[in-house]
Parts: C-alpha cells; structure tokens; sequence
C-alpha cells in the first residue's frame, strides 16, 4: 500500500464542555469543534453522561486516545453560603462538576491542556486549585471560539501528531547467512514500527508475536508463550523509537533449503518457549504487539503464505483499518 493512499491522521482534541443535551451551550461546543477542525485536528465534543456505562464506553476512551484536551468551564447556579443573606447580584456561581472530573482523568492522563473559565465562576475551584493551567476568562460565548483557536496555536499544538504507534509492513525482505556468513542462508521478513508522535520518544519498546495460526483448518490456535522477539540488526529486547521515526523487528524468516518452514527471532534460550515454527505450505495469521512505556500498546494482524518455492512465499498486512490499540 502506497503511502499516500493511508488515512489521514489528525490530532486528537478532546472539548470538555459539560455541556448538556439541547442546551445553548452545545452550539458553542459545536463551534469550537468546527474551529479546531479547521485547523486540522480531529476534535471530540463531550456531552454531558449520566450513566457510568455512558462514561465507560464513550467518555474515559475519549480521553485515553486523544492529544489534547480543552476545559470550557460554564457557570452554573449560584452558591449562596449556608445561612448568609447577601446580594444575589454579587454571588459566584458554581462551575460544571462533569467538566472538572474530565479535567481530572486528563491531568493525570498528562494530556496537554487549555482552560477557559466563564466570568462569574468561582475562580481555584475544584481541581484547578492544584493545576497551574492559568484558566482564561471569557465573557462572550460567541467569541470563545476564536479565542481558542487563537490559543491553540500560540501553544502551536501540532494537528498532525499521535500519541500512539503504528505498524506498517516493510518491503522488500532480506537475504542473510547466520554465523558470519558461512552458515544457512535466511530470508528475513519485518515490520515497522512508527512513532506518530512529533516530539515525544517511544521508550523502552518490546515486540511480541500474540497469535499465528493456520488459516482454513479446524485447529485452534495455539497458546504461545510471552517472550520477546527481535529488533532488526539490534542485540537487545527493548528499543527507543525517536518522534517521527520509525524501527524495524524481525517478523520471521524462512530458511532457503525449508521454504515451507517460518521461525520466530526471539529472546529465548530454549526451543520449549516462544512462538512454534510455522511448517506447512498455506496460510498462516500471525498478529503482533508491541508495548512502551509511555505509549498504548499496538497490535496488528498479517497473513503468510509458505510455498514449496522460496520466491512463492508472501507477506501482507491484513485489511483491518488503522493498527490496533489496546483497551
């Protein structure tokens, strides 16, 4: 697959608004939302939840995946101290509870930030009394928009940036001799790992193979053990990926005298652990995982096929969208 023909990927912006249904603040959300995305990030708007399936599968994910994250803090009702008679004139009003829990997931998620606070809002409440995140006041609802879009690029937040991984199939594969040369001569598979992130370092990345099978029979697939396979021209298990680059693992390799025959490279010392050879001409899924430190794990599916000829053997990436991340 060609380069050019891969979906775009845009950075996520999640706009805690607190904003409930049919109110005059989704309008102001959905404005905000068509700003950003003018700008080439892919925004999220969060409607106010009232059950904890709804924050489970909707809101929590959100935040895990996203980028960035935008609190809009609207003012509420107001607080009348308990047995006080003041001035309603003169009251601070309450701001969104669901927005300042959202602000709580993203501050501990550490997803960059911008706060903006509805003059009238009681000011260091809740969770923003521990963050320095410089709440903007704003007056005008119908000028919150531009202001934010203003913002996100003084901060120049990168829309074209990820907080994940991607695996890619690399092209074309390598012929090499094992022991230096004078040894059996191996054609080597692999795949690559890409960092979507513009500034953040993938640390501490480690490959596993999660599943191969034989397609087109009616066995299981067979439980494989966890252990770590092989970077590309690299003596260590775990590997730094910098922003915006990319590293290659071995995904298999078929030796020339055994074309119907695939191994794993992995970090073992015995043959009774890690992924079994693959023996047998025919089709074979085999899906990968590869974990950080500091990224979601990522995983994608391909499909071998051994042939009794070494050149008929084939290597593609199957058709299941983006790479996937672990819930």
């Amino acid at each position: 697959m060609k380069e050019s023909s891969k979906p775009e990927l845009r950075a996520r912006v999640f706009i805690s608004c607190g904003q409930t249904k049919n109110s005059e603040e989704v309008k102001t959300a959905e404005r905000i939302g068509d700003r950003l995305e003018h700008l080439g990030f892919e925004p999220y708007i969060a409607v106010e939840e009232q059950t904890l399936l709804g924050l489970t599968e909707n809101i929590f994910p959100r935040l895990r995946d996203s980028e960035y994250f935008i609190f809009v803090d609207f003012k509420r009702e107001r607080l009348i101290p308990r047995g006080r008679t003041v001035d309603s004139r003169n009251l601070q009003r309450r701001g969104s509870l669901f927005s300042h829990q959202e602000l709580a997931v993203a501050s501990y998620l550490k997803l960059p930030l911008l706060a903006f606070q509805e003059k009238g809002v009681k000011q260091d409440d809740g969770i923003l009394r521990f963050l320095q995140a410089n709440a903007t006041p704003f007056t005008d609802r119908n000028t919150l928009p531009s202001v934010i879009a203003d913002q996100v690029q003084e901060r120049r937040w990168n829309p074209q940036s990820r907080n994940e991984l991607a695996l890619e199939l690399e092209p074309p594969h390598i012929d090499a001799q094992t022991r230096d040369g004078i040894g059996e001569v191996l054609r080597f598979f692999y795949v690559r790992v890409r960092n979507l992130h513009h500034h953040k370092t993938a640390t501490n990345c480690y490959v596993y193979v999660e599943e191969a099978t034989k397609l087109a029979t009616s066995l299981d697939a067979v439980p494989i053990a966890t252990v770590e396979s092989k970077w590309a021209g690299y003596v260590l298990p775990n590997a730094h990926i910098l922003p915006r680059s990319d590293r290659r693992f071995d995904a298999f390799y078929i030796p020339h005298g055994r074309p119907t025959e695939a191994r794993f490279p992995t970090f073992s010392d015995s043959s009774a652990f890690g992924p079994p050879p693959l023996v047998g001409a025919g089709q074979y899924k085999i899906r990968y995982a590869v974990v950080s430190d500091n990224f979601p794990t990522v995983r994608a599916s391909f499909t071998l096929t051994l042939s009794e000829k070494l050149d008929g053997a084939t290597f593609v990436q199957n058709e299941t969208g983006p790479s996937l991340r672990s819930l």
